[in-house]
């Protein structure tokens, strides 16, 4: 009885939550306002909004998003990985409720499935498949949000190798600091350079230094590696030591740190060879002597 009552509260919340999707309430009037005398938030260059759908989870993100009013439902470390693989946080949030109603409804289909077999389980079996199938929904969306926030930032962190590469070169035939960040910038494709050339552009329409800016987007996108470098530009400009000489290091410590990564990841991946490589071996080895044992044993028997 508990489980068909926990089944029939989640249809009615599976539903409640669509109604809610399909027909949202009427924005309130004080929200409206701030709307309006808000400057608006920055837009990354990894969020792609016009290539979004009305799918069934952006819908219930929205829905959601407008109970929750977006700040309950993410932290920073979250935001910025949304950032960086160009996904809004409503879909996010859309996708992990569906995720979360998936999960929990492991449970009644195992109770339903068990019923229809002619062998009914405990209640509690069914109870405990729906909690871990709701903890379960709601974990794997973040996990898989972290993985692929580190490689885009495995990208990020390429392209500012080949974006600081470009701006030394620069240095080294007289440019100046902005007009040499602006021309680097300009010189690669891809959103890691669109997100360059907004700072640089962001920072000489405000009057700010431009290390600041790129301080900033570090720090929004959580890439240590442009704060890094920011702060040495940043402290070789107050001293007045050259930028150049503090920027080659940069990138030669940077070039280092690449190279290093790279061989750690093939040396794993060889590590992770050698057992397969190992069993292929003995495979082949009992496949050669099989024949041999078998002439043995029917000889020795006859």
């Amino acid at each position: 009885m508990l489980v068909i009552m926990m089944v029939a509260g989640g249809f009615a919340a599976g539903v409640w939550i669509m109604a809610g999707a399909v027909w949202p309430p009427p924005r309130p009037l004080s929200a409206a306002l701030s709307h309006l005398r808000s400057t608006g938030r920055q837009r990354s260059a990894f969020v792609s909004a016009d290539g979004l759908d009305e799918s069934l989870a952006l819908s219930i993100g929205r829905w959601i998003v407008r109970r929750l009013r977006g700040n309950r439902l993410a932290d920073e470390q979250t935001v910025s990985d949304l950032e960086l693989v160009g996904r809004p946080l409503e879909l996010y949030a859309g996708t992990v409720a569906l995720s979360v109603i998936a999960g929990a409804s492991a449970g009644p289909a195992l109770w339903a499935l068990a019923a229809a077999a002619g062998s009914p389980l405990p209640f509690v079996v069914p109870v405990w498949f729906m909690l871990i199938g709701a903890v379960g929904g709601w974990i794997v969306p973040r996990l898989t949000l972290r993985s692929e926030a580190a490689q885009a930032r495995s990208d990020f962190r390429h392209a500012l190798g080949a974006y600081l590469d470009v701006l030394v070169l620069l240095l080294a035939a007289q440019e100046g600091p902005e007009s040499a960040m602006d021309l680097a910038a300009r010189a690669g494709q891809g959103p890691a350079f669109a997100e360059l050339r907004r700072a640089v552009w962001q920072a000489r329409l405000s009057g700010d230094a431009v290390w600041d800016a790129l301080d900033h987007l570090g720090r929004r996108l959580r890439v240590i590696e442009l704060r890094e470098i920011a702060a040495a530009g940043s402290l070789a400009g107050e001293s007045g030591a050259a930028v150049r000489q503090s920027l080659t290091a940069k990138a030669r410590a940077m070039r280092q740190s690449a190279l290093a990564d790279a061989e750690a990841t093939a040396r794993k991946k060889s590590q992770a060879l050698f057992a397969p490589l190992v069993l292929m071996g003995l495979g082949f080895v009992i496949f050669l002597i099989y024949p041999m044992v078998t002439n043995l044993s029917v000889g020795g028997s006859g």
